[in-house]
């Protein structure tokens, strides 16, 4: 054996003697403390030891319900009436744009995506219908995905995803009218749901548009991105929409009154929250199109075809089968070789680099989206305990 391994079971055998003789010594100080006289006194010092347990039981419960505070039996029974309470929605024009506006994203991804399969071009022997993409679209068909895992997987997701958030748009937009709490939770549940999905996707969707290639047509490279680019702004929309339901359903102190200078302040933070809305937005697109371009650089084709028979050098050293080396040698002049063989994919190093700026860069803009539109939504609801 390798000393290391002698010196490990050494140690071992030692730490279960160590272990044994505790515990030997841990039972003969149980069994005198069991039989001393200090339990023998009528059960007092049990009694005695009860009472503090349970003081220091409900002292903990307190503790726990000032940290948490859990709702009441009373307030239970009542629930029925707590749901159908009305609620006043602060900047309600804002959220009907809002929800609008992810509408319009909605129609605009679907509409561009079925234009961007009626215009594919492939070759004869592909089928470029919903699984597949013309060659050399995308630097690889597979990606590192947690939506879909294939690139062309997004033409499903997409038709099927943008008329499921048009519809629940649609419902959204109806439970506004006559707003109550129980309104505001289904809401507000509603667009989580949304906002969740378009958010993970939203991880996928950068790498696509980091992955285009440059052996598109303008239309479609154009349409592609139509496709792919609202889907960070629609995780923001939702994801704000739901966070402000949830503030706006809690019942508003009646006292509330806003000073001059709180209404100008509230002004300008809101003016500053759209102007980062709009700058956010432009540095997404800007930051994606530029890693577009310089990934670009580092590949031309989806498929290297170096190893293909034909774009091999006859005239030079082989290996055969059994990985013995031996030379051709032939007098006839080199074979000119197909263009697919100087061809070059992109290097997964490459791409996981590349990857992982994309990625840290589209969730500090969605964060700034989200902030932003939330600014925007709530106004004087925004208190200290609503951001942090």
């Amino acid at each position: 054996w390798p000393a290391g391994n002698i010196i490990g079971l050494v140690l071992s055998i030692l730490l279960l003697l160590v272990t044994c003789i505790s515990v030997l010594a841990s039972y003969s100080k149980t069994s005198k403390l069991i039989n001393s006289h200090i339990l023998n006194n009528s059960g007092t010092h049990i009694k005695e030891t009860a009472a503090i347990t349970g003081e220091l039981i409900s002292k903990q419960v307190e503790i726990f319900s000032n940290l948490l505070p859990l709702p009441s039996v009373q307030s239970l029974s009542n629930l029925d009436k707590v749901l159908k309470q009305p609620r006043l929605l602060t900047n309600k024009p804002v959220l009907v744009m809002s929800i609008l506006l992810a509408m319009v994203a909605c129609i605009a991804m679907f509409s561009a995506q079925l234009w961007d399969i009626a215009i594919s071009e492939c070759d004869e022997e592909q089928t470029c219908a919903l699984n597949q993409d013309p060659d050399d679209t995308f630097a690889r068909p597979v990606l590192h995905g947690i939506v879909g895992y294939y690139v062309s997987d997004r033409k499903i997701i997409i038709l099927v995803s943008t008329p499921i958030a048009f519809l629940l748009c649609t419902t959204l937009l109806l439970l506004m009218r006559g707003t109550t709490v129980l309104r505001m939770i289904l809401s507000g549940l509603i667009s989580l749901g949304m906002g969740v999905f378009f958010f993970l996707y939203s991880l996928d969707a950068v790498q696509y548009i980091i992955l285009l290639g440059t052996k598109l047509s303008n239309l479609s490279f154009i349409l592609k991105l139509v496709s792919i680019m609202p889907i960070p702004l629609l995780a923001a929309l939702f994801v704000a929409l739901a966070y402000s339901n949830i503030i706006q359903s809690m019942e508003q102190k009646k006292d509330d009154k806003s000073s001059k200078v709180k209404t100008g302040l509230l002004s300008i933070l809101i003016i500053l929250s759209i102007v980062f809305f709009f700058l956010s937005l432009a540095t997404m697109t800007t930051s994606n199109l530029v890693i577009m371009s310089t990934v670009q650089g580092h590949w031309n084709t989806t498929q290297e075809h170096t190893w293909d028979d034909e774009c091999q050098d006859h005239n030079h050293v082989r290996y055969n089968d059994y990985g013995y080396r031996y030379d051709t040698t032939t007098t006839s002049a080199p074979e000119s070789k197909p263009d697919k063989c100087y061809g070059k994919s992109l290097d997964w190093l490459v791409q996981d680099n590349f990857t992982l700026f994309s990625i840290c860069q589209l969730l500090m803009t969605e964060s700034f989206l989200l902030l932003s539109v939330f600014v925007s939504m709530n106004g004087r609801r925004i208190t200290k305990k609503t951001l942090f």
